[in-house]
C-alpha cells in the first residue's frame, strides 16, 4: 500500500490555507524550506534527504459541506484524507462539529484535528459529539508551526500503520478462513494436542469419525477418550511420546479408536511436531484418516484370493478324484459281477455264501464312498427327476433312525404343499444321511435332531462360497442342539478329507460330498452356528414346476429277465470286459466283444445285421464310446446304445446326456442293473430295421 499523506483542511480562512501550505507543503527552494537550511549546514551529505519527506498532499475547503464532498469523492476514488484539519466555527454552512459528524460517517479511519480560537466547546462535548476519542485531537489557535508539522507527521503516520496493520489482519483472516474451510470440509480430521496428549484443537470431522463433537474432546486425552485399551492403541501413544522426545515427525500410523456408538475405526495418524521460541516441543499438530473400509476392502480381497487358491486346489482335486474313481470303479465292476455270479451258481446254502455276501457289502461300500468322491468333484452322473422332498424324507426316515444313536432323538417337521425339485434321489439321501450323521456326531451325550423342509422365497442371500443368490427354493434344514461349531473350525468344514474325529472315525468326506451334491443341482448351502448353541445346515434347493414323481422308475429296479438278443460288447479293460461278456451269456444273450472302439467299428460293419445293441465304454484309448456309437447311429439312426462309465457322461456330452434320453451304466455295477438296463433298451427299439453292411 502507498504511503499515504493526503490532508484535506476546512477553514473558512482563506488566509489560515496559506499558513498550512507554508508549513506542510512548502517550497523546497524557499529561504525557509527546512530542507535548503538542513543542505547548507551538511551539504552534500544531505542529497539522499527527499522533498517528499516533509511534504503532504494538501486540498482545501472553505466550507463544512464542501470539504465532505471532497472527503466522500476521495472515498469513493479509493483516495482517502489520512487527516482533516476541521475548524470549528464556519458560518453561514455547518459547524465544525456538524461537518466531523458528517464526515466520520463516510469515513470512519480518519484522523480529525478540531481547531478553533475560541473555547465554546470543550474536549468532552466534542468526544460525545465525534465518538471514539482516539479517532481525534483538539487544537487551539494559534498554534505552533513545529507543533503543526509533527502532527500531521504523526497522525498521517498512525494512520497508515493502522491500515497496514488491518490489511494484515484481514489477510490473516482470510488465511484463517481458508484453513478453517480446508479443515472443516476435509473428510480426514484434523487436531491439535499438547505433549500429553491433551487436545488443544480438533477439527468438527470428529463427531462423523468418532461420535463426539469437537467441543467434548478440547481438553481431554486423545488416547483416553478415543483409544480401544489395545495393543495398537498403547503402541499409537509411544510412537507420540517417542517424536515428542524427538522433535520428529510421524507418518502414517495405523491403530484403532473406539466410535461412540462401540465399533472400532481403523485410523491412520501422521503428526508434526509445534515447537516455542525456545526450540522446544509444546505439542503436536496431526491428520487422522479413517481406513476402515479400505482394510475391509482388503480383507475382502483377501478372502478372494484365498477362495481361489481354495477352489483352484478343488478343481485340481477334483480332477484327480474322478480320476481315482474311474480306475477304481473299473476294478469293482469285476469284483460285484463275478461276486453276483459266484452267489447265483453255488446256491443259498453254500457256505461260501457268508463269504461272498461280505466281500459283496465291502465291495458296494467302496462303491459308496467312490460316489461321494464324485460327487464332492461333481462329476457323478445325476438321474434327476421331478421328485417331493418330503416323499424322500419319509421313505427315508426309518433308515435314518436305525443308523443313529439310541441317545439322539429325531424330530421331522415337514411342511405342507411343499414345492417339488429337480434332483437324482440317491444323492438327496446322501446328503440327508450325511448331515444327520454329521449333526449325530456333535454330541457327547445324546442330543436332538431336527429335519425340517419349507418352501421360501429369497430376495438376497450369502451362500458358504460367498455367492448371492436369490429366488424360489425349497429349503432342507437340519438342525442339531450340539456343542456348535467355532468360527475357525467352521471355515474349513466343507474341505474334502477336514475332520475333527479321531483317526479311523471319519473320511472327512461327508459334507465335502453334500457340498458337491448340493452345487451339481444348482443349490447353496448355508450355516448357522456359535459354541455351545448347536448347529443348523440349510441346503437351498430350486423349486421346479410340479410334474409328477418318478420315483418308482429310479427306485425300483425289478429284476428282469434276459434274452436272445446280440450284444456288441465294447470295453477296453481285460477284466471288466470278461466279467461283463460272462454277465451277458449267463443271461442268454450273444456277445461279440472288442477291446476298443476301432475293433468294435470294424466288427459292426462286418456282422452289424446280427446286432441289436451297443454296450460300450465311453473312454477308451483311441476311439471312445461317443464317437464310436456317432458312426454306428449314421448307418443305423435308431440303433440302441448303453454307455458304461467311471467317469462324469453327462460332463462328456455338456449336460445334456440325460435330457436327450441316452441310457448310462454307471460303475460298478451288478447283473440286475445291466439286465434291466438292457430290457428298457430293447423296449425303446422294438422295430428292428434291416442292416446290409457296406463293402
Amino acid at each position: 500500500m502507498k504511503h499515504n499523506r493526503h490532508i484535506i483542511v476546512i477553514d473558512d480562512d482563506r488566509e489560515i490555507w496559506q499558513a498550512y501550505k507554508a508549513v506542510l507543503a512548502p517550497d523546497p527552494e524557499s529561504p525557509d524550506s527546512t530542507i535548503r537550511q538542513i543542505r547548507e549546514l551538511m551539504g552534500d551529505r544531505t542529497s539522499d534527504l527527499s522533498i517528499d519527506e516533509e511534504r503532504f498532499e494538501l486540498a482545501f475547503a472553505a466550507q463544512g459541506q464542501e470539504g465532505f464532498g471532497l472527503v466522500k469523492e476521495a472515498m469513493e476514488s479509493d483516495r482517502p484524507f489520512a487527516v482533516a484539519f476541521i475548524d470549528v466555527r464556519m458560518p453561514p454552512g455547518w459547524d465544525g462539529m456538524e461537518t466531523a459528524v458528517r464526515i466520520r460517517r463516510v469515513d470512519p479511519n480518519v484522523e480529525i484535528v478540531i481547531v478553533t480560537a475560541y473555547s465554546d466547546r470543550s474536549r468532552s462535548e466534542i468526544a460525545r459529539a465525534l465518538g471514539d476519542p482516539a479517532k481525534f485531537l483538539f487544537v487551539r489557535k494559534p498554534f505552533d508551526v513545529e507543533e503543526l508539522k509533527q502532527l500531521a507527521v504523526s497522525l498521517t503516520e498512525k494512520w497508515n500503520i493502522t491500515r497496514r496493520e488491518e490489511e494484515q489482519r484481514n489477510v490473516l483472516r482470510h488465511s484463517e478462513a481458508r484453513f478453517r474451510a480446508l479443515v472443516e470440509t476435509t473428510s480426514d480430521w484434523v487436531w491439535e494436542a499438547d505433549q500429553q496428549g491433551n487436545l488443544t484443537y480438533c477439527s468438527p470431522v470428529s463427531e462423523r469419525l468418532f461420535g463426539f463433537s469437537s467441543e467434548e474432546l478440547l481438553g481431554k486425552n486423545m488416547f483416553r477418550a478415543l483409544g480401544t485399551e489395545g495393543e495398537d492403541t498403547d503402541e499409537y501413544q509411544q510412537v507420540f511420546e517417542n517424536n515428542v522426545r524427538t522433535a520428529s515427525c510421524f507418518y502414517t500410523i495405523e491403530h484403532r479408536c473406539r466410535h461412540r456408538d462401540g465399533r472400532l475405526v481403523v485410523i491412520e495418524s501422521s503428526g508434526a511436531p509445534v515447537l516455542g521460541e525456545d526450540g522446544r516441543v509444546d505439542g503436536f499438530r496431526g491428520i487422522d484418516r479413517d481406513i476402515t473400509r479400505r482394510i475391509e476392502v482388503e480383507e475382502e480381497r483377501r478372502q478372494l484370493e484365498v477362495q481361489y487358491r481354495q477352489s483352484q486346489k478343488l478343481e485340481a482335486l477334483g480332477t484327480l478324484a474322478g480320476g481315482i474313481a474311474h480306475d477304481l470303479n473299473n476294478m469293482l465292476t469285476p469284483i460285484l459281477g463275478y461276486c453276483e455270479l459266484a452267489r447265483l451258481r453255488i446256491g443259498a446254502d453254500h457256505p461260501l455264501q457268508e463269504s461272498l455276501e461280505a466281500i459283496d457289502k465291502s465291495a458296494r461300500r467302496a462303491a459308496a464312498l467312490i460316489r461321494q468322491i464324485l460327487a464332492f468333484s461333481r462329476k457323478q452322473v445325476i438321474e434327476s427327476s421331478s421328485l417331493n422332498l418330503n416323499t424322500l424324507i419319509t421313505d427315508f426316515a426309518k433308515m435314518l433312525q436305525r443308523l443313529i444313536r439310541e441317545d439322539v432323538e429325531m424330530q421331522f417337521d415337514l411342511a405342507d404343499d411343499l414345492w417339488n425339485i429337480e434332483a437324482d434321489i440317491s444323492q438327496m439321501e446322501q446328503v440327508l444321511l450325511n448331515l444327520v450323521v454329521n449333526a449325530q456326531d456333535a454330541f457327547v451325550e445324546g442330543g436332538m435332531v431336527i429335519v425340517r423342509t419349507e418352501n421360501k422365497e429369497v430376495s438376497y442371500l450369502f451362500d458358504i462360497e460367498n455367492r448371492v443368490f436369490n429366488g424360489f427354493y425349497v429349503v432342507l434344514s437340519v438342525i442339531d442342539n450340539g456343542a456348535g461349531i467355532d468360527k475357525e473350525t467352521l471355515n474349513m468344514i466343507f474341505d474334502p478329507f477336514f475332520t475333527t474325529k479321531e483317526v479311523g472315525k471319519g473320511t472327512g468326506m461327508g459334507l465335502a460330498t453334500v457340498h458337491g451334491i448340493v452345487r451339481q443341482h444348482g443349490g447353496h448351502v448355508r450355516v448357522e452356528t456359535a459354541p455351545g448353541q448347536g448347529t443348523g445346515f440349510y441346503i437351498y434347493l430350486p423349486k421346479v414346476e410340479q410334474h409328477g414323481e418318478h420315483r418308482d422308475e429310479i427306485e425300483q429296479r425289478e429284476e428282469v429277465a434276459g434274452g436272445q438278443e446280440t450284444i456288441l460288447l465294447v470295453e477296453d479293460d481285460p477284466s471288466v470286459l470278461q466279467m461283463t461278456e460272462i454277465l451277458l451269456s449267463e443271461m442268454g444273450y450273444t456277445v461279440l466283444s472288442a477291446a476298443d472302439g476301432n475293433e468294435g467299428l470294424a466288427l459292426f460293419k462286418e456282422r452289424g445285421a446280427d446286432i441289436d445293441l451297443l454296450l460300450t465304454d465311453l473312454v477308451m484309448p483311441g476311439m471312445g464310446g461317443r464317437t464310436l456309437s456317432a458312426a454306428i447311429k449314421e448307418m443305423r439312426p435308431e440303433f440302441p446304445v448303453i454307455f458304461m462309465t467311471g467317469y462324469d457322461f453327462n460332463q462328456e456330452f455338456d449336460g445334456q446326456a440325460v435330457r436327450q434320453g441316452m441310457i448310462v451304466l454307471q460303475k460298478p455295477f451288478c447283473p440286475k442293473d445291466l439286465a434291466g438296463l438292457l430290457r428298457k433298451a430293447f423296449e425303446k427299439n422294438i422295430s428292428k430295421k434291416f442292416f446290409a453292411p457296406s463293402g
